[in-house]
């Protein structure tokens, strides 16, 4: 039975997480709870859970904190916050989970069954490393994505995705002298990952990272041809916005 901790600072909230785990999941062992970063750590290390249910702000740091002062990630984490932001962007980018407060039941049982199918926590260590590795980088220039495919995680460096093909619901990535790599999200997720960086939608089934746009070629039909020498369609609608971004640049 997977056992489950909790580390949240308002009370209220703890209640409301455990009334839902009493009424949903009755089939996970709840071993405790902390309020705050210093007793999160302390729980964690003396109840060895399975599973952390982790808030991001708390009165003595955040739960980052937590993660950065284990000696080593041994568990399924799960961040809960209320609030959209810089932090849920930097989690999504490794690839870790995360629900929104007030908690949803259906999240709720639908994030732990998730847990319990990835039990494999050298790969939490992992998301748990680029996550920290994205927190504290102080211009909060997000530069480490996580991709899992069919052999595993992958840590990619942002710099190095040339592009990304839609493949029905997954996703091709181009990477930088590593090649291909098939992952089972589609390109929309990504396209809101990557919305803030150099990336762009040029088309249905392609988003191009323009630090790699060599040139735009209107023979045969609108086409972007990038520096690995391959050849991108450009929708027309997308076609003023593209041009104006390489006027501005």
């Amino acid at each position: 039975m997977m056992k489950i901790v909790l580390i949240e600072d308002n009370p209220a909230a703890r209640r409301n997480f455990l009334d839902l785990l009493d009424h949903y999941c009755s089939d996970i062992q709840f071993v405790g709870e902390a309020e705050n970063v210093a007793k999160g750590i302390e729980l964690i290390q003396n109840r060895q859970p399975d599973l952390v249910f982790l808030d991001i702000e708390m009165p003595d740091g955040t739960g980052f904190d937590v993660l950065q002062n284990l000696p080593e990630i041994n568990f399924q984490v799960i961040f809960a916050s209320s609030h959209e932001k810089y932090a849920l962007k930097a989690i999504k980018f490794s690839a870790l989970d995360y629900i929104l407060k007030p908690i949803d039941p259906e999240e709720l049982v639908q994030a732990i069954e998730k847990a319990k199918s990835e039990v494999t926590y050298h790969k939490t260590s992992k998301k748990v490393q680029t996550l920290i590795h994205n927190i504290n980088d102080q211009q909060q220039n997000l530069t480490r994505l996580v991709l899992k495919d069919k052999y595993g995680i992958q840590i990619v460096a942002v710099r190095d995705i040339i592009h990304l093909e839609a493949n029905g619901s997954y996703t091709k990535f181009f990477i930088y002298e590593q090649g291909t790599l098939m992952v089972s999200k589609g390109l929309k997720e990504y396209e809101n990952i990557l919305s803030s960086t150099q990336f762009f939608r040029c088309h249905q089934s392609h988003l191009i990272n323009l630090d790699y746009l060599l040139r735009y070629d209107k023979r045969d039909g609108d086409y972007l041809v990038l520096k690995d020498k391959s050849k991108v369609p450009l929708a027309t609608r997308k076609k003023e916005k593209l041009l104006s971004i390489i006027n501005s640049s």
